[in-house]
């Protein structure tokens, strides 16, 4: 018999945590494609060096780790399938 612990659907929860802050990596990734596409253009833009890029990258990502676990806090118990 599993304990409550045991029950819980760990490994689909990480998943989902990981992919969320992937996605929001990915999101914030393209204000650094604008600014550069902006340049390219001739726009006016102030300039984006790694340190910036990766406070924008890292802001992203905890926005979205953040949301993730506002939905999720806990994973949720694993069902069972089995008749």
């Amino acid at each position: 018999m599993k304990t409550r612990l045991q029950s819980l659907d760990l490994r689909g929860w990480l998943y989902s945590l990981g992919a969320s802050v992937i996605g929001g990596t990915a999101t914030s990734g393209s204000a650094w494609l604008g600014i550069a596409a902006a340049k390219s253009a001739g726009v006016d833009v102030p300039d984006l060096n790694l340190k910036a890029l990766g406070i924008i990258l890292l802001s992203g990502a905890l926005t979205n780790l953040f949301a993730f676990l506002a939905k999720s806090p806990l994973p949720p118990p694993e069902t069972d399938t089995q008749p």
